[in-house]
């Protein structure tokens, strides 16, 4: 099931002043629990008692922006439920997941991973660790909301360079436009290699510095897990390319004091300098219509 444009501009909208979290579990005394210390935090929380549940209201309502599940669940469980919502949302709206585990273990946390999870949380979970995952969720929401808004901006409007005086009465770009539009990637490209080391930002290196750039740009540090995330290969994959990022000398790895089982990511000071001149460059090439 995929939302209209004008359902996806209402979540949009929505998620600038925050999102309603849906959790999910079966048990109904830990889906209280967790209900309540959500609440006590100053969210507005919803909940449901399975993942085809879950599904629905999702499906119902724009406000649900973060969603936590339980992992076993009878008829569906937890990962399966991630997977729908990939499938079913993802590229229509902003949705943020986290998954809940009393059996936490490494097959878990990859199939979590690999079903665009954000965060893994082992029961029992602390306050203050469900304070902190939620905060990273929010921003990452709030993150993933303006990505969406930006694309549905450009959407919408007429790229000068995609859309000129040739173009075609059903907006197809003309051969000369796209050829125009062909330089104008390899300008991009081009310009990366005169800040950055071609060799080291090979395959997903590149996604995932460019998401690490955009936390610290927050102000914030990015979980191991949810720069993997970012880039869709699997989780084994992109965890050597993070190596190879920190080998390079451009990002910084260190455990969260607050969580012993999070690695966090940040760049190093003069890749963010680095970053910054190729960003600025990079925004000056863009065309700025006639």
């Amino acid at each position: 099931m995929h939302v209209s444009g004008s359902d996806s501009e209402m979540a949009l909208k929505k998620a600038s002043k925050g999102c309603t979290i849906l959790v999910v579990d079966d048990d109904p005394a830990c889906l209280d629990e967790y209900c309540d210390a959500i609440a006590n935090l100053g969210y507005t929380v919803i909940s449901a008692t399975s993942a085809p549940d879950a599904l629905k209201q999702i499906a119902e309502s724009q406000d649900i922006g973060v969603v936590i599940t339980d992992v076993e669940m009878p008829t569906m469980d937890g990962i399966s439920l991630l997977s729908e919502i990939s499938n079913r949302f993802s590229l229509n709206r902003p949705i943020v997941t986290l998954v809940l585990t009393g059996h936490s273990s490494l097959q878990v946390a990859t199939k979590a991973m690999q079903s665009q999870a954000t965060d893994l949380l082992s029961k029992p979970v602390s306050i203050e660790q469900l304070a902190e995952a939620l905060r990273r969720a929010s921003a990452y929401h709030f993150a993933m909301a303006n990505r969406f808004q930006i694309t549905a901006l450009t959407k919408r409007l007429d790229p000068p360079v995609v859309r000129g005086r040739n173009a075609r009465q059903d907006n197809t770009p003309t051969e000369e436009e796209l050829q125009a539009f062909t330089r104008m990637l390899l300008k991009f490209q081009h310009n990366k290699s005169k800040f950055f080391d071609p060799s080291v930002l090979t395959g997903p290196s590149w996604e995932i510095l460019l998401d690490i750039t955009e936390a610290t740009l927050r102000g914030e540090s990015v979980p191991a897990s949810s720069a993997s995330a970012s880039t869709h290969v699997p989780l084994s994959t992109a965890l050597r390319h993070v190596n190879n990022l920190v080998n390079a000398g451009l990002i910084r790895r260190w455990t969260d004091p607050k969580d012993k089982r999070r690695t966090l990511l940040e760049l190093e000071p003069h890749a963010v300098a680095a970053m910054q001149r190729y960003l600025e460059t990079a925004w000056k090439l863009q065309p700025q219509g006639e």
